[in-house]
């Protein structure tokens, strides 16, 4: 396949933004329509039925007795793949229980299970609830800001997110000079990074003349190495997985835990195209995040720790990356490095269909 049938669709991703949302931080963006993604109301993917026809999260329940949920971040909602009926969740829908694509991109494993008890209620049975998760907790742990509050768990860019937020926000202010304040501010924010001179003299004017103490009171960051991080993320996967258990249990719904692949950790001979996305994603992510995102010793030790804490409380454990092992080189199955092509993700819900009920 060639490198431009390869990016069709890659602006209609590239566009695609988040909003905030209460308690889960950020969704997709809703009502958001292109040739290869459109997603719902409430910011959800639609997923292809059986019939050909796409669902939105809130018909689904007047539509099906029973279904599936697929949780997870931007490899559950199908980034990268070419339309809405390529997803995994589109692929598991083409069998007997439609499966709702619950995946947000760049969520956490502590936003999945947020997710689905704030949205629990648009389901009348479910059956299955595959967690097709894992790796972005790790990358989370690998950036170099994160972790702000360690035992409360951290997002992407999560002091960009509030900056979202707040740019969000001042738009439902009927007051009309808190919207243009607030504009005027996002200029002296673009000049000052343009032109040094200006943020030096900004820099003495704001040092002069505080707006009050308390925007003057400078936090200390933890500054936690990424092997201090990765702890707190087992804390905080555990605490979740006690959730999961609990809600399995309840409601008698089968739970699968589907670590999901990295292109970094399969032991397929990964094929030239793949080759070459990889090292462009390191250039841009850069070698340290990079290194500890990709290690083989920290999936092997994370791999170690999921299946142990799934198998304590009920849960079905897969590591999807051993379905990709004994592929040939010549099968692009990724995107990037945790994102699958069209091809990927039906071999994914080939194997997840397995540990259906």
């Amino acid at each position: 396949m060639k490198t431009k049938e390869k990016l069709k669709g890659y602006f209609d991703y590239k566009n695609m933004s988040h909003e905030f949302r209460p308690y889960v931080m950020f969704v997709n963006a809703d009502n958001y329509k292109t040739n290869s993604i459109n997603t719902d109301s409430l910011g959800f993917r639609k997923t292809i039925n059986s019939e050909g026809n796409p669902i939105d999260l809130d018909k689904v329940k007047s539509k099906y007795q029973d279904c599936n949920i697929l949780m997870g971040g931007s490899a559950a909602f199908g980034m990268g793949n070419s339309s809405d009926s390529k997803t995994i969740s589109s692929f598991l829908s083409q069998s007997n229980t439609f499966c709702q694509n619950m995946g947000v991109r760049a969520a956490t494993g502590q936003q999945e299970l947020i997710l689905y008890i704030q949205f629990k209620r648009f389901f009348n049975n479910v059956k299955n609830i595959i967690l097709f998760s894992g790796v972005n907790d790790i990358s989370v742990a690998a950036q170099k800001s994160s972790f702000f509050y360690p035992d409360f768990g951290g997002v992407f860019s999560e002091d960009l997110r509030f900056n979202i937020f707040w740019h969000q926000y001042i738009g439902f202010n009927k007051d009309k000079w808190e919207f243009k304040k607030h504009n005027f501010f996002n200029i002296i924010d673009l000049v000052s990074k343009k032109f040094s001179l200006v943020k030096f003299f900004l820099n003495i004017f704001f040092s002069l003349f505080p707006t009050s103490k308390v925007t003057n009171k400078t936090k200390k960051n933890n500054n936690l190495s990424f092997s201090e991080k990765l702890k707190y993320v087992k804390k905080i996967i555990s605490n979740d997985l006690d959730t999961w258990s609990l809600i399995s249990k309840q409601n008698k719904i089968n739970i699968i835990y589907v670590l999901q692949p990295n292109a970094c950790w399969v032991k397929k001979k990964l094929s030239e195209y793949e080759r070459k996305i990889l090292n462009e994603e390191r250039k841009n992510l850069g070698d340290k995040f990079y290194e500890s995102y990709s290690d083989i010793n920290v999936y092997y030790e994370q791999k170690k720790f999921l299946e142990s804490n799934c198998k304590e409380r009920g849960i079905n454990f897969v590591d999807s990356n051993e379905w990709l092992a004994n592929f040939n080189e010549s099968d692009e199955i990724f995107n990037d490095s945790s994102h699958l092509t069209d091809y990927g993700n039906k071999i994914i819900s080939d194997n997840i269909k397995k540990f259906l009920v």
